[in-house]
């Protein structure tokens, strides 16, 4: 708060200079009555605003904003602000109405606009909708919500036909760029039991490679109450394995495995004009690290309370913008009903894990395995208990998905590869490395797992042409990645090439400035070099960067005696083993 009463200070500062540089007949009458300008406390509250905005308190930051509106300056910017923050910080109903007072007082921001749509949508306010959707006064990403918006609009007022027609007027002609107008097509036809023409759509999406979990879902559930089960069953796989695990894609291949009837599900105008803000959300949220999207599954979920998958990436945003407690009260609001209960449950397991609550995100995570035999979450908690040192079980809860996998002749890479490291960790590196090799045939072009398959065998001290083989590869394949370009250095390294070592150690440090390992590995490959006082700087940094509890001591004991770190020689153990043949990129 230092800070921020210097910046309010500094601001007042400034305004009482410019009254006194006229005399005091220039002076504003509030000055004689409190000794204070009447802009004071407006530029007060957004200073407040933006630091509350600055340090993760959307709801700080939306509270000060709208008490800054009325005396600031620029009022439609400061509303603006204040509608951003309301929505960030999930208040949907303050977002609606700092929306209203940013209209009135002229804003043209498109958030401002969204929001007033989606509230005269919920209401069946039609005509203000429209207007509020005109897409001249959107920008591209915005457009296409807006758009979608409108589909679903007309749909409620001028039926399914208009609003096809409406959508194809929109289109470029080339399935990739459409994918999302035509899902949103493809879910008007089906919603309107013009099943026909829905699954023409659903089909040319499919062989153009598009990959909606929500037009899956809905290809795979006309499909099936057509009797094409086994069609049905292959897009949903498909899915999963291009793709990865999505709760309801999961639910409903199991219904369709198990001989279920499919139930096809026709959504309302609300339903839909929801999935038109959520699609594009999810594709902004899988680009960024940021909670931007969050704003958008909010307005998402104010005209669909049951779309949960929604209600899912709104947690995983505000877990990406490590507002922890955020997101555990976004996740328990998804009811035990919903195909993404489970995998809340190890949403929020994972986000007491992240902040620093442990023994919480285990309780929460063997209670969830107790509730549900969902894969995705047995995969979630097995990661979990691989995150907080529980090699043993998170190695059983794999075994068990592989086996069941396997029972569905399915084979998943990831599984092994994770299985692998955790019986490293466990000892046993017999098994371990066959999973590894197993994952590694399964997947020969994955930059991570070439990564740590190379550097196990260069610090067990085999195979190792073929060991730098692969790193080189994964480097090759991510010459951006600080921790792959740190193996690829600390390999040459053990190895004893000091110099090549220490070029590839300078750039991983470069990469990632603030990992304690990297700077740690530089600050040997200084002193093999010779280079001591830079060894001892790099150590220094290292400690300060938060290093685990065992590297502490180690790190400060070579800041008195240097490195002890032994070469590695061609070992004989492994000289039987079965490797796949490198595959060159």
């Amino acid at each position: 708060m230092i800070l921020l009463r210097f910046l309010v200070a500094s601001s007042l500062l400034a305004l009482s200079a410019s009254c006194s540089s006229g005399g005091l007949s220039h002076l504003d009458s509030s000055l004689v009555h409190n000794g204070r300008p009447t802009e004071a406390e407006a530029y007060s509250d957004f200073l407040i605003a933006r630091f509350a905005a600055m340090t993760n308190d959307p709801q700080k930051a939306a509270e000060h904003y709208a008490l800054a509106i009325d005396s600031a300056p620029e009022k439609s910017g400061i509303a603006d602000r204040a509608l951003f923050a309301s929505l960030l910080s999930g208040d949907y109903r303050e977002g609606v109405r700092v929306a209203k007072r940013a209209n009135t007082l002229g804003s043209e921001a498109a958030l401002v606009r969204l929001t007033l749509a989606v509230e005269a949508l919920r209401v069946g306010r039609e005509d203000d909708a429209k207007q509020m959707l005109e897409q001249s006064r959107f920008g591209p990403f915005n457009r296409m919500i807006a758009r979608g918006l409108s589909a679903w609009r007309v749909v409620d007022t001028q039926g399914t036909d208009a609003a096809v027609r409406y959508l194809e007027d929109g289109l470029s002609g080339d399935p990739r760029l459409d994918s999302a107008t035509l899902y949103m097509m493809g879910l008007i036809e089906m919603s309107a039991g013009n099943d026909d023409a829905a699954l023409s759509v659903f089909d040319t999406l499919w062989d153009s490679s598009a990959r909606l979990a929500v037009g899956v879902e809905a290809h795979a559930q006309l499909l099936a109450s057509r009797g094409q089960r086994d069609r049905a069953l292959e897009i949903l796989n498909t899915f999963d394995e291009q793709v990865g695990h999505n709760a309801s894609i999961a639910r409903l291949s199991q219904a369709i495995a198990s001989g279920d009837k499919i139930k096809v599900r026709r959504l309302t105008p609300d339903e839909g004009a929801a999935l038109a803000i959520y699609v594009p959300a999810a594709a902004l949220m899988s680009q960024t690290s940021d909670d931007v999207s969050a704003v958008y599954f909010v307005l998402a979920l104010a005209l669909d309370p049951e779309l949960h998958v929604a209600r899912s990436l709104w947690a995983q945003s505000l877990s990406n913008a490590e507002r922890w407690d955020e997101a555990i009260g976004v996740l328990a609001r998804v009811p035990e009903t919903s195909a993404f209960y489970a995998t809340s449950r190890g949403q929020i397991a994972w986000a007491l894990q992240r902040s620093g609550r442990s023994q919480s995100a285990l309780a929460v995570a063997a209670e969830a395995l107790d509730h549900s035999p969902d894969r995705g979450l047995q995969i979630q908690i097995a990661d979990l208990y691989r995150a907080v040192g529980r090699q043993e079980q998170a190695e059983a809860l794999l075994t068990e998905i592989i086996r069941d996998d396997a029972s569905h002749k399915r084979e998943d890479w990831r599984l092994f590869y994770a299985r692998g490291v955790s019986r490293g960790e466990l000892g046993d590196w017999p098994e371990g490395e066959r999973d590894l090799l197993k994952a590694l045939a399964l997947q020969p072009d994955d930059a991570s797992l070439l990564n740590y398959v190379g550097y196990s065998y260069v610090d067990r001290g085999e195979h190792l042409d073929f060991a730098m083989d692969m790193i080189r590869r994964a480097a090759e394949m991510e010459p951006n990645e600080g921790y792959i370009i740190d193996s690829l250095g600390w390999a040459h390294y053990r190895l004893g090439d000091y110099e090549t070592a220490t070029q590839h150690l300078e750039r991983a440090v470069e990469l990632e400035p603030g990992d304690p390992v990297l700077n740690d590995h530089l600050g040997d490959a200084y002193w093999q070099t010779g280079r001591k006082l830079e060894a001892r700087f790099q150590w220094r940094r290292s400690l300060t960067l938060d290093p685990a509890d065992g590297e502490r001591d180690r790190i400060e004991a070579k800041l008195v005696a240097g490195p002890n770190v032994p070469l590695v020689k061609q070992a004989e153990s492994g000289a039987g083993a079965q490797l796949p043949k490198p595959v060159r990129p």
